[in-house]
């Protein structure tokens, strides 16, 4: 292959500088595959962890019941959007008196169904606080990140105190 973004990439995996990247949303997260696609990187990436406190009592937990995918925007890299492509573990609670008997891995750097990570709803934030949702839009959409005025307008409505 001739495009010299792939060597980069493969560099970058190689000497393991993106999973460092990565190891700042959460030391269990683990890169397995990338993938290319025009004007986004598709980051494939395992939780790496067997032991999993519940979040309901508290009881530790190293059964894991299923998993499930989840996609998860982060902050763009070299002209690229990042799109994380998270397989997350669903873990049996282990403790008779819990209220629920399965429970998914916590992930850290995102709420609870969003599309994106915390440090990308942070940037949207402060750039959407110094003008105009229309005017953000335009501003953040040439960091190539892909988001709508609403969601801007959304973003610093929850973010607001």
């Amino acid at each position: 292959m001739n495009n010299p973004f792939y060597y980069v990439i493969i560099k970058w995996v190689n000497d393991m500088e993106l999973n460092e990247l990565l190891k700042e949303l959460d030391t269990n997260l683990v890169i397995r595959k990338i993938e290319k696609s025009d004007k986004i990187l598709y980051l494939y990436c395992d939780i790496d962890c067997m032991i999993v406190e519940c979040k309901y009592c508290g009881t530790e937990s190293h059964s894991v019941h299923s998993k499930y995918t989840r996609t998860i925007s982060d902050l763009p890299i070299q002209n690229y959007q990042v799109k994380l492509i998270i397989t997350v573990p669903k873990f049996f609670c282990t403790n008779e008196k819990c209220s629920h008997k399965t429970f998914a891995y916590p992930i850290p750097f995102a709420d609870k169904n969003s599309l994106r990570t915390n440090r990308l709803d942070d940037y949207i934030y402060q750039i959407g606080m110094k003008s105009s949702s229309l005017d953000a839009e335009k501003q953040i959409s040439g960091s190539h990140v892909s988001v709508s005025n609403n969601t801007i307008l959304i973003i610093i409505k929850k973010s607001s105190p």
